[in-house]
């Protein structure tokens, strides 16, 4: 093993300079190993500046163009990375410097992510993959990368199909629903090969104002974060996660509050749950619910079947959104759409891929009651909003999946990610895994298509329980497992 050296560097700069290239050097300790020329240590540790050809990006939204899969260099001294590797659920924050796409970004953050999902990855002494988290102002207070703070880098874990998020954020959006901006990425890390990644959008103030959504408060309920509960008292409580009226203090909806994504704000807070309360008594809708996004929200949600969510046991995995005193939703984390989660067990029919198919598209609620659950209660509890609610189900249906954009689109995926599964170093699923994932997730959507197409139609009960086997589609030939999922232990 060996460094570059002083003098190997000069003989490279000399070398560019005379080719016109200006090069500019960054000082890691990337080891290089004997033989190997010393043009392979500068794809992770210099940045080549082609005079008057490379020009700065514009914004971030180069990096979130889904036609290709872009590149993340991460560089970190060994001695970092050897130690999130050994102790990933303590989430340090490690000093690293990038290159997205060629283009640097020094003195950032770079740490794991995820809750159950670490938990679980971390427990396999043969995984070194985890999702990650990049703050681009963590160690340089104020330093955006092109107005972006953060950076999630989602790993693919339980989604042998590594399309959930993204297509699902891609529904979302057609349906003009905010939604995270993603894409596909190859990480590296200190000049080695890491894997096919996931970038996705940190939900901030910088997506607020993308949107034109400026003005407004967000919060990220979290069901089990409220500081003040007891341990010892039982099962945790929503502490207003669920979006449930409960009373006029603040200090019974510590896990809204105590998740403020934008800057504090008690008047806000007020406002929320004068909007809580109007909407608990389903009372002048219009002026506390953007009433329009919410059912867009549900359009999707409820299409995609995501149960690690708001319409599951937990309150989780949703963003609440507040101006002007009316209340929207936006979406997170649906690699565990589709069935997923969990896989047997608590659910015990969800792992039966013609019940995921057919789960009725007024009934999504999951071991959860509609009174514990107001935000989705007031939409099919008044006529005139359930029919607005089918009306808008019936577009994404019309729109995405029987014009056959969704089929083009999931297609092009697979083309463009396929190579990249097949040399992915440390991929949870091998190619034929990935392969097995994308027909079933192609046609378990075609056929969940077909079956709320009956459902508006009239054919088939939008209610699970009133459904019949005769008019039910048939799905057993597709295994919910094979796009991957959490296994019960």
């Amino acid at each position: 093993m060996r460094r570059v050296s002083i003098a190997s560097e000069a003989v490279l700069r000399r070398e560019f300079e005379q080719e016109g290239y200006t090069l500019r050097m960054e000082r890691y300790s990337v080891m290089m190993g004997a033989g190997k020329k010393l043009c392979a240590v500068f794809a992770a540790a210099i940045v080549i500046l082609f005079c008057g050809c490379q020009t700065a990006r514009a914004d971030a939204a180069d990096l979130f163009d889904a036609g290709d899969v872009h590149r993340i260099d991460i560089m970190l001294s060994d001695r970092d990375w050897s130690d999130l590797l050994s102790h990933p659920v303590d989430k340090t924050k490690y000093k690293a410097d990038l290159l997205i796409d060629g283009e640097p970004v020094n003195n950032v953050s770079f740490a794991t992510k995820g809750t159950s999902s670490l938990l679980i990855a971390a427990s396999d002494p043969e995984n070194d993959r985890y999702s990650l988290k990049v703050n681009f102002g963590y160690f340089t207070e104020g330093q955006t990368w092109h107005t972006l703070r953060e950076l999630h880098l989602l790993s693919m874990f339980a989604d042998a199909t590594y399309m959930k998020d993204y297509l699902c954020y891609s529904m979302f959006r057609k349906m003009e629903v905010p939604a995270p901006r993603a894409s596909y990425v190859w990480l590296t890390v200190n000049g080695e090969d890491h894997g096919l990644y996931l970038a996705v959008e940190n939900m901030d103030e910088h997506f607020l104002a993308e949107g034109s959504l400026e003005g407004g408060s967000l919060y990220k309920p979290e069901e089990d974060s409220n500081p003040g509960a007891d341990p010892t008292a039982g099962p945790a409580k929503p502490f207003g996660a669920d979006l449930v009226y409960s009373d006029d203090s603040a200090d019974s909806y510590g896990n809204i509050f105590n998740n403020t994504v934008t800057e504090e704000d008690p008047d806000a807070q007020a406002r929320v749950i004068r909007s809580l309360k109007s909407l608990q008594d389903r009372q002048n809708l219009k002026d506390c619910l953007d009433t329009e996004e919410i059912i867009r929200y549900f359009a999707v949600h409820n299409f995609v079947g995501n149960y690690d969510s708001y319409t599951g046991p937990k309150s989780h995995n949703f963003y609440l959104y507040e101006r002007d005193e009316k209340l929207a939703l936006f979406p997170w984390d649906y690699n565990l759409a589709f069935g997923a989660f969990p896989s047997d067990g608590q659910f015990g029919h969800v792992s039966d891929s013609t019940w995921v198919v057919n789960q009725g598209i007024d009934t999504p609620l999951v071991c959860v009651t509609e009174d514990a659950r107001p935000m989705w209660r007031w939409i099919v509890s008044d006529a005139a909003y359930l029919e607005e609610y089918h009306r808008t189900v019936n577009r994404l249906i019309k729109d995405y999946f029987e014009s056959g954009a969704f089929e083009k689109e999931i297609d092009e995926l697979h083309e463009m990610l396929f190579p990249y599964v097949e040399k992915d170093p440390t991929a949870f699923y091998s190619p034929e895994e990935f392969e097995a994932a994308y027909r079933t997730l192609r046609e378990l959507c075609l056929l969940r298509a077909a079956s709320v197409r009956l459902q508006l139609d009239g054919l088939l009960s939008a209610d699970t329980d009133l459904q019949t086997e005769e008019t039910r589609v048939d799905a057993s030939q597709l295994s919910v497992k094979a796009m991957g999922v959490i296994e019960e232990k």
